[in-house]
């Protein structure tokens, strides 16, 4: 049922006379509904014409100058299936009357229909007729933009999201006999992430999420997961599972301590009073932990993690790439509130210069940053960058983060932190002196390169039949040598940019 507001906001537009108004939206049935109200409230006939039943009165029928011979709510409906047809018998529809053209947008490439369209707007006007335009997606010919208007669906809000899942949970209740349960900030989640969607899709994930008559963390996970493949672009934003919760990330104290301060102002910004947070870049050595980092912050902050694909992003033809940019945007504003992870920006963003380079990453970057100063949702962007060479440098200008923060090769003490955490994941036990020495022993290795010498222990400790301890992982890493040797110009020289111009992460 329409919402007054809604129908009023519609009849507001449709005083205007404007001939041709324009709906894209799924939620046919809401299309319907609200104009059954429109003819209620402004004793008008509204039509229907579509493909596989032609032109058909819905409500308001008067003395109409259209006769088909026979009942004018169904006769004469088969001669009209062709859409030229219906166009005609329009033209004879008595003035003030609404027709609705359902999924008409694979006709829009046809000029002539285009051009019959066009004639019939130009007499819409001055006969006070009406034609409407829906489906999923319509673009509008150049020739018919003059005369038509857009109105769009409310998506769904939070109340109505609510009002909706309390009827599907009393239905439930009398089928199973028994009251739903389950954690109440999960259920405050589950519902925050349905707003926006259609309502077809909120009250599929809505019966989806009460199957076993619980709410769960998995119920979460699934509504999510069917969110993203129902928006379109699932191979384009990665739903990312199995989050590490911030506890695994050693060291970065100043991070942490940013991100707590602007938790709830994100959650909830109307209950902070505070504008809600709008993303971070972390630049800084490979294997440092700032993947992880992005991870363990949407983990932390209780919201789903996307992390875009830049590889599925670029395409062959022209003006392809950053579309799917824009439409990949447009879909994470719809899963709000989210953390977008973009790893490794610089690459995706690279202009290139081969001769084969048509601009894509140029354009693409352009795309990104009117997003980024122009949305409203709540979207929460972490971008990680390991080359500050080829960082496109408008990224870098102050208002387009909130903060920078260089991650470093971590410290005595951080290294110490992250033996723990791998020792005590992967089953190798070890004791406090063995530890501290193990600390001493990595001087320059990222973290990722201690994880990687902790695994690489295991493996040789099983090939020998014997169980793994410190023995076997320092002589990996006496065995090894780090980033920080291997490409010690580069580390000092992203060091040397670093200082003064970012936030240090520890």
């Amino acid at each position: 049922m329409p919402t007054p507001e809604q129908t009023q906001s519609l009849l507001d537009l449709l005083s205007t006379r404007t001939p041709l108004v324009v709906i894209e939206t799924h939620e046919e049935a809401r299309v319907m509904a609200l104009f059954t109200e429109v003819s209620k409230r402004s004793e008008r006939e509204v039509w229907h014409w579509s493909a596989s039943r032609g032109l058909r009165v819905a409500h308001g029928l008067k003395l109409s100058l259209l006769d088909f011979g026979g009942s004018k709510d169904m006769a004469g409906a088969a001669e009209t299936k062709e859409l030229p047809a219906a166009l005609e018998q329009i033209d004879r529809l008595q003035p003030g009357a609404i027709v609705l053209l359902l999924d008409v947008h694979p006709y829009l490439s046809n000029p002539l229909i285009t051009r019959a369209i066009k004639e019939l707007a130009l007499k819409c006007e001055s006969q006070g007729r009406q034609v409407v335009l829906v489906g999923h997606e319509i673009a509008l010919p150049g020739e018919l933009a003059p005369f038509a208007s857009r109105y769009e669906i409310e998506p769904m809000t939070l109340e109505r999201v609510k009002t909706l899942f309390s009827a599907e949970m009393a239905r439930q209740r009398d089928q199973s006999g028994r009251e739903v349960g389950g954690c109440r900030d999960t259920l405050q989640s589950l519902l925050r992430h349905m707003v926006g969607l259609p309502e077809t899709s909120v009250r599929h994930m809505v019966r989806l999420a009460l199957g076993d008559g619980r709410i769960c963390t998995q119920d979460l996970l699934k509504v999510l997961a069917a969110k993203n493949e129902s928006l379109g672009v699932a191979e384009l934003l990665v739903f990312e599972q199995h989050l590490p919760p911030m506890s695994q990330v050693a060291g970065m104290a100043a991070l942490k301590r940013w991100l707590a301060a602007r938790k709830l102002p994100f959650i909830d910004p109307l209950a902070a009073g505070l504008p809600a947070p709008r993303g971070v870049l972390l630049l800084g050595v490979q294997g440092a932990g700032k993947s992880l980092a992005a991870k363990a912050i949407a983990a932390s902050w209780q919201v789903p993690l996307f992390r875009m694909d830049f590889g599925a992003l670029f395409d062959k033809y022209q003006g392809e790439s950053e579309r799917k940019l824009r439409e990949a945007l447009r879909v994470a504003d719809a899963m709000q509130p989210c953390v977008l992870w973009m790893d490794e920006i610089e690459k995706g963003l690279a202009s290139g210069g081969g001769d084969g380079d048509t601009g894509a990453g140029k354009r693409m970057l352009g795309t990104l940053l009117t997003w980024m100063a122009e949305r409203r949702s709540s979207v929460f962007l972490v971008a990680t960058a390991n080359d500050i060479e080829t960082l496109p440098p408008e990224l870098m200008r102050k208002g387009r983060f909130d903060e920078i923060f260089f991650v470093d090769l971590p410290d005595a003490p951080v290294r110490d932190a992250i033996f723990r955490i791998h020792l005590g994941k992967l089953g190798v036990a070890c004791n406090e002196g063995a530890i501290k020495a193990l600390a001493e022993l990595s001087d320059g290795y990222s973290g990722a390169e201690i994880e990687a010498a902790v695994v690489a222990a295991r493996y040789e400790a099983h090939a020998q039949n014997v169980k793994p301890d410190a023995t076997h992982i320092g002589a990996e890493l006496r065995r090894t040598k780090p980033l920080s040797v291997t490409r010690a110009e580069a580390v000092e020289a992203l060091r040397a940019w670093a200082a003064g111009r970012t936030v240090r992460a520890d």
